[in-house]
Order: C-alpha cells, then sequence, then structure tokens
C-alpha cells in the first residue's frame, strides 16, 4: 500500500514538473499578411508619385493657356471717364472743353491720372498683329495702326495721340500682345495735336486703314467695334 502512494506521488510530481517547465506560449504560428505587404495593397501609389501628383495638378494646362487679348493701358477700366464709344459729341455737350469735334465717337479714350501728366505712360499691344502704320495725323499726332483678328474677323486697331519717336517698331514688324508700343504724347503739344494727354483706342471691321475719331451719321458706328468689349478689362 505504502509503494502504490509512493508511485501515485512521483506521478503527480512529474506531471507537476512537466507542466512547469512547457512553455505554452509557443503556438503553432499562423500566417499573418505582412504589414509592408498590406501597406502597399492598400495605397499602391509609389511615394514619389504622389508627390508629384499633389504639386503639380493643371500647372501645365494653365502655363499653356495664351492670352488672346490684353488693356491697352494699366488699370484701363478706371480711365474710361468721358468719352465713350458711340456717344454723340457736339462743342455744347463734351465732356472734355473747350471741344473742336462733334459726332458718334468711334473708340474709346483712356484718360490719365493727375499725376501722370507729366510721366512717361506706355501704351501696349491689345492683340497680335503686324504694325501697319505709324503717322503724324490731324486731330492725332502720333498714330499707329496695327492689324488684328476678333472673333474670326479681320481687324485694325487705332492707338491715337502716342509719341513717334517712342514708337521703335518697324512697319510690317510683329508686335504681340502686351508688348510695349510706345508712350502717350505730351500734354497739349504737337504730339497729341493739341490735345489733352490721353489714349483714343479704336477698332475697324476690315485691313482698310480708317482713323477717322468721329462719325457724322449713328449707322456708319456699324463700321467699328466697341473696344470695351475685348480690351478694357
Amino acid at each position: 500500500m505504502r509503494y502504490f502512494i509512493t508511485t501515485i506521488i512521483l506521478i503527480l510530481l512529474s506531471l507537476l514538473l512537466f507542466l512547469l517547465t512547457t512553455d505554452f506560449s509557443k503556438k503553432e504560428k499562423v500566417t499573418t499578411p505582412n504589414p509592408t505587404i498590406v501597406d502597399e495593397i492598400i495605397d499602391p501609389i509609389p511615394t514619389d508619385t504622389k508627390e508629384s501628383i499633389t504639386e503639380a495638378p493643371f500647372s501645365d494646362i494653365t502655363e499653356e493657356k495664351k492670352l488672346k487679348f490684353a488693356p491697352p493701358l494699366e488699370k484701363a477700366s478706371e480711365r474710361i471717364t468721358k468719352k465713350k464709344f458711340g456717344q454723340f459729341i457736339t462743342p455744347q455737350n463734351s465732356p472734355v472743353q473747350p471741344e473742336k469735334f462733334s459726332g458718334y465717337h468711334t473708340g474709346v479714350d483712356f484718360e490719365i491720372f493727375p499725376k501722370e501728366l507729366i510721366s512717361n505712360i506706355s501704351v501696349s499691344a491689345v492683340c497680335d498683329g503686324l504694325l501697319k502704320t505709324k503717322k503724324d495725323a490731324t486731330g492725332y499726332g502720333g498714330v499707329v495702326v496695327q492689324s488684328c483678328e476678333i472673333d474670326s474677323q479681320q481687324v485694325t486697331i487705332i492707338y491715337g495721340h502716342l509719341d513717334l519717336a517712342s514708337v521703335t517698331k518697324e512697319i510690317g514688324g510683329k508686335l504681340l500682345v502686351g508688348e510695349k508700343i510706345g508712350v502717350l504724347g505730351a500734354d497739349k503739344s504737337l504730339q497729341t495735336s493739341g490735345e489733352r494727354k490721353h489714349l483714343h483706342l479704336g477698332v475697324h471691321k476690315g485691313t482698310e486703314i480708317n482713323i477717322l475719331g468721329y462719325v457724322q451719321a449713328k449707322n456708319e458706328l456699324s463700321k467699328w467695334i466697341d473696344p470695351c468689349l475685348y480690351f478694357c478689362n
């Protein structure tokens, strides 16, 4: 009986020893997705590719878009304070006094600001086109005419009251939109035919050179285009 009890005790001690020495934390390895592989599946775009997409989302489209038209002067819309397109002018009703002209105004006058009276004010090309003529003309002083295309229609652009000496582009040379043509003529001088310092801008339909600043019949305005439809903003 004693032997039997001793045997049972030894068996229990052996079992206890087995339990104490066995590491049950080492379970059978279960295959799990590699964290690196999981990241790649969720976000398959390489880092360098993501950076390039973020940094330049529409830059190429913006850079390739070309400017078609431009105003002739800075702050152009703020300068139209006296004579607009189609306005009927007489010596009695003119916003400019004294007035020596009469008729329907064929263009738009861009005035100078007070501080610009003795400054050189640059005039820029409103579109791409050839310089067709530059000359001195009664009522204008210096005048430049440029060819242009608006809505698939050939027109000529008249820039009046310029200092001809400042116009360096030769006749037949191409003017690019925004390119400097010259500067405004001096106030009430031969450069402006005695007129105030300002820019007269006209747009005449067709390729014929016509620099009239006024027409006597309203229906004659149909040969002209209001410059502010394209160049004042």
